[in-house]
């Protein structure tokens, strides 16, 4: 039998909440006492030293120069949040212990309060970030079920890559996966604007976070079909996400406007290195697998590897799309104009069973219920 329903008996609700945020950090710590990939391994030393680099880099030199000190040892390479975390740890390091984030004379720095410190700002981003947007997710999902709720933290929590390729390898993936967990949290709940500035700040945090941007995207922009006033939706749709990454990409331009240009361009070009080729190595994407049999480097030009991936990147959103247009959603929303029906009529459409109100459906609440229930078809085999 479950724990949960019995503390939910005892009204014990905040502290079993609180034991699984313990259980969860508790185990991050455990994995961060073992040895991270690249340890005393000279002359890049592994992920670890990648983010200790970047804490300096960021601490000691102007913006303008980050995209471009040094990129044969661990140049930076990630968006500018991901820059911006790393000048705020390496700010606070300053104090902790100023040998870590000392640039040059820090190269392959693993004191074993260095490591304590590069630990605790992994938990720091999972306590700040990534933990509340999962409370906030699965408080959106299981509204009056805390028992499920629980359930579906552990589960979250405890998912073995989640801790393994942070606490153990050593990353911010959390850092990422939260702002995306707040989006998605942020749109179930009807607050698109919201949701598209925190899913920008994930983009902005990892090139990454685009595996989940065709999924976003194209769900917002049919939530925008569905509404009356679609360009007007729309319209704050782009300027929420044109404004975030305008406010994330302004420091870049801090040296002046004549540099501005050249830092952005250097910066795109770090973070999609198609120079360098399609994949890299040690990267756990279906290239690489193919690669296992088939060397694609060795047989295909690198332009051409790029041109391979232009044409199967849309081929495959287009098989979800025929997917999910074999299921054909039935056009729900028509039922919610309030100039043709009531909202009984509205909640006979959407699967509800009371048909007590006969008033128009002039709610918003209403309409996004109805909508809700629109999208929530699953694509058929």
């Amino acid at each position: 039998m479950s724990m949960w329903p019995s503390l939910q008996e005892h009204n014990l609700e905040k502290s079993g909440s609180a034991l699984v945020l313990v259980a969860a950090l508790l185990v991050r710590w455990l994995v961060s006492l073992h040895s991270y990939s690249g340890m005393s391994t000279p002359p890049m030393f592994g992920d670890f030293e990648a983010q200790r680099h970047w804490m300096e880099l960021t601490f000691h030199l102007p913006v303008a120069d980050w995209y471009f000190y040094d990129l044969q040892y661990w140049g930076l390479d990630y968006p500018p949040l991901t820059a911006y975390v790393s000048y705020f740890f390496g700010y606070v390091a300053q104090f902790v212990e100023p040998e870590l984030v000392a640039l040059k004379a820090s190269r392959g720095y693993e004191t074993a309060t260095g490591k304590v410190f590069m630990r605790v700002s992994v938990l720091v981003c999972d306590l700040v970030v990534f933990m509340p947007s999962l409370l906030l997710l699965a408080k959106g999902i299981y509204k009056r079920q805390w028992a499920l709720r629980m359930e579906f933290l552990m589960l979250v929590l405890l998912q073995p890559a989640f801790i393994l390729i942070d606490h153990g390898h050593f990353q911010y993936n959390n850092v990422s996966l939260g702002f995306t967990t707040l989006s998605v949290a942020c749109i179930l709940q009807d607050y698109e604007v919201l949701g598209s500035i925190f899913f920008s700040c994930a983009l902005n945090f990892k090139q990454m976070a685009l595996y989940y941007a065709p999924a976003i995207t194209f769900y917002l922009v049919a939530k925008c079909l569905y509404r009356p006033n679609f360009f007007l939706h729309f319209a704050k749709l782009g300027a929420a996400v044109i404004g975030s990454f305008a406010v994330l990409w302004l420091p870049l331009c801090a040296s002046g406007l004549s540099e501005c240009g050249t830092t952005i361009a250097q910066m795109l070009h770090r973070v999609f290195p198609i120079a360098r080729g399609l994949f890299e190595d040690k990267v756990a994407n279906v290239w690489c697998c193919v690669d296992l049999f088939w060397k694609l480097r060795h047989r295909v030009a690198p332009q051409h590897l790029v041109y391979l991936w232009s044409a199967c990147t849309p081929t495959t959103l287009e098989a979800t799309h025929v997917c999910c247009r074999v299921a054909r959603p039935q056009p729900l929303l028509a039922f919610c104009r309030p100039s043709s029906t009531s909202c009984a009529a509205v909640r006979l459409a959407c699967g509800s069973s009371s048909r007590s109100s006969t008033r128009p459906c002039r709610s918003s609440s209403c309409r996004s219920k109805c909508m809700r229930k629109q999208f929530s078809f699953r694509c058929s085999p």
